[in-house]
């Protein structure tokens, strides 16, 4: 009895098998493509940064932040192998982001840059545990701005992440005056000293899809369109889903830089 007690405390975790996909494309107004994304399957962490502040600035801050974040959680899970069993998700992302805060705003301090004003960037991703053995896999998800996180389940596309836009603001308390222009976001990396994730835990049911993206799609298509789309063609390839996007993205315009990153969990 001892035995198989002990045996089980050393069982090695059964991870999230994984297919995922990621493209960008600089669209068809803008010369240079300011977003960033990382797809790391090994690790279970996903992002899409969207940078901004032209050349030398927002496509800096967006692979700034994205490799912070990477080499934070990348460095706690090689340090502390067995953290991954832990239930600190929400607080490591928290503490990660910040880093990257941290970086970025250091740098526009040293340019003599006031607060809120120099390079910046959105990032939104998750991180999955797939280390709950016994019970239904999550994954954790982060967002500071408007690029955002879907879930397509049941025919269904619903986002997960919330817009920290003035245009959202507006929605959210009632319309009152004007329409604020959608791209005004009041939360980012690196402009202000303080920055707070918004961060949400997700059960991961079968045939889950996940859709993460810079606003250069969402954008351009609603959600009813993004969501046609994949039902339309979610029996092809997860790369070509994603070019499908984007070439309706710039179809319809291409405004903005456009990325897309699909995961497919199977759980």
């Amino acid at each position: 009895m001892l035995k198989q007690f002990f045996d089980k405390l050393t069982l090695k975790p059964d991870p999230v098998r994984l297919y995922s996909a990621g493209l960008s494309d600089t669209g068809r107004r803008r010369k240079l493509n300011e977003d960033n994304y990382l797809i790391d399957e090994s690790l279970g962490l996903f992002i899409v940064a969207d940078g901004m502040g032209g050349h030398d600035a927002g496509e800096v801050a967006s692979k700034l932040a994205i490799e912070t974040i990477f080499n934070f959680i990348k460095k706690l899970t090689t340090d502390h192998p067995h953290n991954k069993a832990f239930s600190q998700f929400n607080s490591v992302l928290q503490d990660a982001i910040e880093e990257a805060n941290n970086q970025a705003h250091c740098y526009n301090i040293a340019k003599g840059l006031s607060e809120g004003r120099g390079m910046g960037t959105t990032v939104t991703g998750f991180w999955i545990d797939a280390y709950r053995n016994g019970s239904k896999k999550q994954l954790h998800t982060f967002n500071v701005g408007d690029s955002r996180t879907y879930r397509f389940a049941d025919k269904k596309l619903q986002q997960l992440s919330t817009d920290h836009s003035h245009y959202q603001l507006w929605l959210d308390t009632g319309k009152a005056g004007d329409a604020p222009k959608h791209n005004i976001i009041y939360k980012a990396i690196g402009p202000w000293r303080r920055i707070v994730a918004e961060q949400q835990t997700i059960d991961i049911n079968k045939n889950d899809l996940f859709l993460l993206c810079s606003d250069g799609l969402c954008d351009m298509l609603s959600n009813p369109e993004i969501e046609q789309l994949i039902l339309e063609h979610k029996r092809d390839s997860l790369n070509s889903i994603a070019q499908i996007l984007i070439d309706a993205a710039n179809n319809a315009g291409g405004k903005d830089n456009i990325t897309v990153v699909l995961v497919k969990p199977e759980v």
